[in-house]
This record gives C-alpha cells, sequence and structure tokens, in this order.
C-alpha cells in the first residue's frame, strides 16, 4: 500500500508489493540519503587535490569527443560563420531543430531546444505544475527530480524499481498515484542502472495516464546509447508525453549546453510561452556548434557506439569475477554507460566509496546518492585499458574491504 505524507518525506511504492519506510530526501543527515551533487563536488575537490592517478568510473556519459569537436569547429568557422550560426531569440536554431527532427522521426514543430536537459526539467516543472501539486518519481533515482519539485513547492511522491532488473510495472506505479498526482517522471535509459523500458510498456503507461489526466515525462539522455531502442513515443499520438535529451550524455559535449524537449503542440504551447517570457540562456553560438555536430551525427554516433562495443565486455567480464568472487550480486545489465550492481554483505556504500577512493584510487558512487544504500552506481563509458585498470581497483578494493571487516551487513 502506498504511504501518503504531507511533511515533505520521500513515500516509496515498492512495485513488486513491498513496503518501504518514507525517508526525507532533504535530510542530509540520514544515512540513506546523500545529494548526488555535493558528493560529485567533494569527490572532484579530493581528486584534484589528491593522487593523480585516481580513476573515475562515476562519470554517466562518454569522454568528451574533444579531438573530433574542434575538428568540426575548425572545419564549419574556416572561412568565418557558417550558415548555421543563426538567431535563437525566440525560437530554436532552425538547423537543430531541423536535424533533431530528421534524428528521431518527429515533426520539428514538436521539439523545443534548451540550455541542457536540466533546464527542461525546470522549464516543465514550471510551465505545467502548480505549487500544491504531485509528481510520482522513481527510486533508485536522480535526485533532482524530486529537489527541484520540492524548490517549485511541489510534492514528490515515490515508487521503487526494484532490482537487479529494475524494470517498471504499469499497475504499481498506477497504485502509486496520488489523487493530486499530476505528472509521473522516468528516466530510460533506467538512471542509475541503465535498464531499459520498451516502447510497448511505455505506451500503455503513457495511455492510462493519459485517461487519469497525468503527464508523463521521460528523461531519454541515455536512451541513445542502446542501438536496439525503439523509435521513442510519438508526440502526435500521446498528447501527455514529454520527452527530454541533450547532447551531454549521447555525445559526452556537456560544453555546447544544448538539450531539447519532444511533446505534442499543446504542451509545446505553453513551454514556449514560459520560455519566450522567462527563459532567455540559450547560447547562438553554442547552438550554432551544435547543428554543425548534429550534421555529422553519424561520426558521433560510431565514435560512442565504439567506445562502448569496447568497453562493455571488458565491464561484464570484470563484473562476472566479482560476481564468481561473492562480492555482488549476479544478473548486472549492461545497457547503456552506467550499472548498479548490489554489493554482498555491504550496506553503507558512502563509506566505502570514500574508503575506495582513498585507498585503491578508484571513485565510484555510493548508492545513498539514489537513496539506495548498499549498490554502487559504476560508469564504464571510458577506453577499455583504463577501464580494465578501474575495475581490477574497484575488485580488488571490495575484497580487501570484506576481508578487514569494514562492512555492515544487510540484515
Amino acid at each position: 500500500m502506498a504511504r501518503n505524507t504531507d511533511d515533505g518525506r520521500k513515500n516509496i511504492i515498492d512495485l513488486k508489493g513491498k513496503d518501504y519506510l518514507t525517508v526525507d530526501a532533504s535530510d542530509s543527515s540520514n544515512e540513506n540519503v546523500l545529494s548526488f551533487a555535493h558528493w560529485v563536488r567533494d569527490m572532484l575537490t579530493l581528486m584534484r587535490s589528491g593522487n593523480p592517478g585516481t580513476i573515475a568510473l562515476f562519470e554517466s556519459s562518454v569522454p568528451e569527443p574533444v579531438d573530433m569537436l574542434g575538428d568540426v569547429i575548425r572545419t564549419a568557422f574556416r572561412d568565418g560563420f557558417p550558415s548555421s550560426y543563426k538567431s535563437v531569440f525566440m525560437r530554436n536554431n532552425p538547423d537543430v531543430g531541423e536535424h533533431l527532427a530528421a534524428r528521431y522521426g518527429v515533426p520539428e514543430e514538436s521539439i523545443l531546444c534548451t540550455t541542457g536537459a536540466t533546464t527542461a526539467i525546470d522549464m516543465i516543472y514550471t510551465a505545467l505544475l502548480s505549487p500544491g501539486d504531485r509528481i510520482l518519481v522513481e527510486t533508485p533515482g536522480f535526485d533532482i527530480f524530486a529537489n527541484m519539485a520540492r524548490d517549485h513547492g511541489v510534492h514528490a511522491d515515490f515508487y521503487r524499481r526494484e532490482g537487479p532488473d529494475f524494470d517498471i510495472s504499469v499497475d504499481g506505479i498506477l497504485e502509486a498515484l496520488h489523487p493530486d498526482t499530476r505528472m509521473v517522471v522516468l528516466t530510460n535509459l533506467h538512471n542509475p542502472s541503465g535498464v531499459y523500458v520498451s516502447d510497448v510498456a511505455l505506451i500503455t503507461l503513457a495511455r492510462v495516464l493519459a485517461q487519469k489526466g497525468v503527464l508523463l515525462v521521460l528523461d531519454e539522455v541515455y536512451r541513445d546509447y542502446l542501438d536496439s531502442a525503439g523509435p521513442g513515443l510519438d508526440p502526435a499520438e500521446h498528447d501527455n508525453v514529454l520527452r527530454i535529451s541533450s547532447l551531454t550524455k549521447i555525445f559526452g559535449l556537456s560544453t555546447l549546453r544544448c538539450g531539447w524537449i519532444i511533446a505534442g503542440q499543446a504542451l509545446l504551447r505553453r513551454l514556449r510561452d514560459y520560455s519566450e517570457r522567462a527563459d532567455f540562456n540559450v547560447s547562438r553560438l553554442s547552438h550554432c556548434v551544435a547543428a554543425e555536430v548534429l550534421a555529422r551525427a553519424d561520426l558521433f554516433d560510431q565514435w560512442r557506439n565504439d567506445m562502448m562495443n569496447a568497453a562493455r565486455p571488458v565491464a561484464a567480464a570484470a563484473l562476472g569475477e566479482m560476481a564468481g568472487q561473492g562480492l555482488i550480486h549476479p544478473g548486472v545489465t549492461l545497457q547503456g554507460c552506467t550499472c548498479f550492481p548490489q554489493l554482498i554483505g555491504v550496506e553503507d556504500t558512502r563509506s566505502l566509496s570514500q574508503w575506495l577512493s582513498a585507498k585503491h584510487g578508484v571513485v565510484v558512487v555510493p548508492g545513498e546518492c539514489f537513496s539506495t544504500p548498499g549498490y554502487l552506481r559504476v560508469g564504464y563509458g571510458l577506453p577499455p585499458e583504463r577501464l580494465g585498470e578501474g575495475l581490477a581497483r574497484l575488485a580488488r578494493g571490495l575484497a580487501e574491504y570484506r576481508a578487514s571487516g569494514q562492512k555492515r551487513h544487510i540484515a
């Protein structure tokens, strides 16, 4: 059963029927909760001031393709500003919109460009929700969805995606709805596990939610990592669905600050109305470069795919060995660029992650950053040699940590 509260606590519904205690997502003293942004800040500070040989397995995209980006810029600007250098005042860069429409098979008028996926989320909350509304957010999940909702005076309820498959249940989501729920937020591929939810399941969910007047937001920043993913939900057929993505994740190009929302006309009118009144942050120059990148998207797709095709066997072998040693539970999904293995015998992964960084020079994200202690998010979008060394350090560290007795058993 769902437990609805009005005091800012998380309401967690397990999609497999179990009942979980509620926790306050804003309570930094709670050992089950850790701000992802604050954790990254602290880890980057340690890495920049400490051992330069530390390997970061916390990245959630492929590395920035600096050389490729440099080639694009040199070619495009060789004879001055290219034709893609167009005004973005009160509109998308037309070339970006055209390329995205062709890439995702949607009408150009169903796309609204933003300064990134985070801005897209903020815009959706501001334009489509009101203080006192409720949203339903997944857990484990990226904490920004709930934190930003709270900043807008919107209450976040939670439903649990249970490992190791981290799939969704349409019935479970519907059971977790509150009468005041206005929006359901999903990541696909799932952050942190990288698990893919099929278009068939999402279409079923979208249709049922539409009957209830509930919007469905799909954060799809990792979707392009999976070649077998379907085309995505058609905004013309599902007018309660909003799809978000960005160049930050699909190509590792956070420097361009280029994101977008795909939605039906009625929702986009409301979003554009807000954007034209309040959001003037899109850069004409960066979205010009984004247009040039998207004109060569096949090269960037191939680069990402080649890197991930080389990385996944390395990750699969290393994680398989860890499972064989009894360090992690088997069945870890490798579909995107991150995975979320559950540790055996270790609950306090916050302390573990700090210890691994200090003692073994490898940085992984503790499950507490996703309100799920006992797990680690591992980013594996790295060149094979560096990835292999990072995972070897992780395995040695986990074995030593267990042997030394520095663990907390899960009851």
